[in-house]
């Protein structure tokens, strides 16, 4: 009788554990951390609520995220543009974005821009954005890629570029460590940021769709914040091409 009821616990232990598990979505972040990503963090948290899961966020850098992610050592990636899954064939993407944004130039001068621009001096970029090697190809820029773990600041300080391709949400996050004003350039190209999930859980895939399209108006009102966030900051000034 002892040992019956000893077999009986280890199953109902084994079995709560495996639903504990089974709740449980591991999101891969690879974004410096702002009030800006914590409101499409919210955002993320509240779809997930709804369909009884729970979100345990790992911080990693951006390319190890993507490959555990997509071996399935991690359940999604939360936020990626809109062509990362190109390189990785177990992601899916859900197609209602989490933000919508622009890619620049960002130059220390308005020369080092025009420069830039004729392909006459080096443009750094985050290497983990895929679509900023599109963009260098389109623009027949001369570009260099570096692993900057989200901040473009590296570029400038680290690797002594006088330019970089950068998004307004990157930008955004790295506010704070600009100690010179940056010349922006004209919109190269509009992105959207979408989130990732993992193929073994493409059941989740219509459900999460809905959840983040009936937040849509939120996630519009999100992005033009970083937009006017960027715009409006002491260190960003506009140029005209």
């Amino acid at each position: 009788m002892f040992n019956k009821l000893i077999f009986a616990m280890v199953i109902l232990l084994n079995s709560n554990l495996a639903n504990s598990t089974s709740n449980e979505i591991s999101i891969g972040i690879a974004v410096k951390e702002n009030k800006y990503i914590a409101d499409i963090k919210e955002i993320v948290t509240q779809a997930y609520r709804e369909l009884d899961k729970t979100i345990i966020w790992k911080n990693l850098p951006t390319s190890r995220s993507l490959r555990l992610t997509n071996k399935g050592k991690l359940d999604a990636e939360f936020l990626r543009v809109n062509s990362v899954a190109d390189g990785y064939e177990n992601l899916i993407k859900i197609n209602a974005p989490l933000i919508y944004a622009s890619i620049n130039l960002y130059c220390k001068s308005p020369k080092d821009c025009e420069m830039a621009l004729q392909g006459k001096i080096p443009v750094g970029y985050n290497m983990s954005y895929k679509i900023y090697e599109h963009i260098c190809r389109k623009e027949y820029l001369s570009c260099y890629g570096v692993n900057t773990e989200g901040d473009p600041n590296v570029l400038f300080k680290h690797n002594q570029l006088e330019a970089v391709i950068s998004n307004d949400l990157e930008i955004a996050a790295s506010l704070s460590s600009f100690e010179q004003v940056l010349f922006k350039s004209k919109k190269l190209e509009d992105v959207t940021g979408h989130h990732y999930i993992n193929k073994k859980h493409k059941s989740l895939v219509s459900n999460l769709e809905a959840q983040f399209s009936k937040r849509s108006q939120n996630i519009k009102t999100n992005s033009k914040s970083i937009s006017d966030l960027v715009k409006k900051n002491k260190y960003i000034k506009q140029l005209d091409f």
